[in-house]
């Protein structure tokens, strides 16, 4: 299962060309993205800031995560330390 897959996705049934979460535009699965690369490629902005916020307050409380805590784990300690 891909995190855009499930029925309270904010990102679901939208055309993943839209989309503004990369790993749904690429079709891939969160814990499978560089978001750590992302990030710091994301100017200084409020718009970056909040992407880090939801993901570290929002991730741990996924059904995906459960599914693939190690890989996120990873992702999300690279965030606290960017």
């Amino acid at each position: 299962m891909k995190c855009y897959e499930l029925k309270n996705c904010s990102f679901n049934g939208k055309d993943p060309k839209e989309s503004k979460c990369q790993p749904h535009q690429q079709q891939v699965g969160c814990w499978e993205y560089d978001w750590v690369g992302f990030y710091a490629s994301i100017p200084e902005c409020a718009e970056k800031y909040n992407w880090r916020d939801i993901m570290l307050n929002d991730c741990p409380n996924c059904l995906v995560y459960s599914l693939h805590k190690d890989e996120i784990n990873v992702i999300l300690e690279g965030l606290r330390n960017t």
